[in-house]
């Protein structure tokens, strides 16, 4: 399959109901008392006065505090009510590749649709972050308690109308972007190969664990970590291509350790942050890795 399939990430429904990932913030929902809610948002008690973020309420807006500084400021508030969830995707176009199975994009879609009906189900809100070779660039969807946003990122994720000519686009640059809109408190998932670390991505998880829960997940295909000896190949890019002889040992050795070196900086990252990783193959069933994933993140944050 080369593109995920919209009517079978919107029958992933019925795998949803066991799906769950519990919250360390500090302060627990109101609406259905299943998950802690984030420490800050729209609520009960006052908490402070920041900088105004899109997808924040106007109608909390701090009209005194906004004109006394000309800059938007919004009042945050203690106790929120609802959860936010957002989840990031990766469909830069070395996501469109996979030797067993399917391909990691269409992995990565059953990944966000099941964790999308599961926040849907939980009557969270529900917002995207899809990046790379998008029809219409970089997609952000706000979040909303609708069912609406869902069934937009399911379409987007499985259009076939890819822009092959975008550019690749790092998670640093869509961090910068997630850092300033994503609501307070909101449980982000960023699903992606990570086959790139830039330099700027411990920064900007780390800016972004400061208000909000982080998981990364990660989708790899065998061939990712491991080439087999099948002779010359071509490994093209927008910009280069290059010819690896790959009955070479040596060539071999050198592919399977650079993999190894971006995941091993992916982990320590993720590790000196305290943000948990769930790794995901593109043969492996993606219902049973997230579940046993979420619960050994939930399991490792309670001990």
């Amino acid at each position: 399959m080369l593109f995920p399939d919209f009517n079978e990430l919107v029958a992933l429904k019925a795998k949803t109901s066991r799906l769950a990932f519990s919250s360390d913030r500090s302060v627990t929902s109101i609406s259905s008392g299943d998950f802690h809610s984030p420490f800050r948002g729209q609520g009960l008690e006052f908490e402070e006065v920041r900088e105004y973020a899109h997808g924040d309420d106007i109608r909390n807006i701090d009209w005194r505090v906004t004109a006394r500084t000309n800059m938007p400021h919004t009042k945050v508030f203690k106790e929120e009510r609802e959860r936010s969830v957002l989840l990031c995707v990766d469909m830069n176009s070395s996501m469109r590749f996979g030797t067993r199975s399917t391909f990691k994009s269409v992995q990565a879609a059953r990944i966000a649709a099941l964790l999308g009906w599961q926040a849907n189900s939980n009557n969270d809100r529900l917002g995207g972050c899809l990046f790379g070779d998008a029809a219409e660039g970089m997609q952000f969807i706000a979040c909303q308690r609708s069912r609406s946003s869902l069934w937009a990122m399911l379409k987007k994720l499985s259009d076939t109308s890819i822009n092959e000519q975008a550019e690749y686009i790092p998670l640093d640059d869509v961090l910068l972007h997630v850092n300033k809109a994503a609501p307070t408190g909101a449980l982000i998932y960023i699903v992606s190969d990570f086959s790139h670390i830039g330099e700027n991505l411990e920064q900007q998880l780390n800016r972004l664990r400061q208000r909000c829960d982080v998981v990364l997940i990660t989708v790899d295909d065998v061939a990712d970590q491991y080439i087999p000896p099948i002779g010359t190949v071509l490994f093209s890019g927008k910009e280069a291509k290059t010819y690896v002889n790959t009955d070479s040992q040596s060539g071999r050795k050198a592919y399977a350790e650079q993999w190894l070196q971006t995941r091993n900086k992916l982990q320590k990252i993720a590790t000196k942050l305290g943000i948990g990783v769930i790794s995901i193959s593109t043969d492996g069933d993606a219902y049973k890795d997230l579940f046993f994933g979420l619960k050994r993140i939930a399991l490792r944050r309670r001990s």
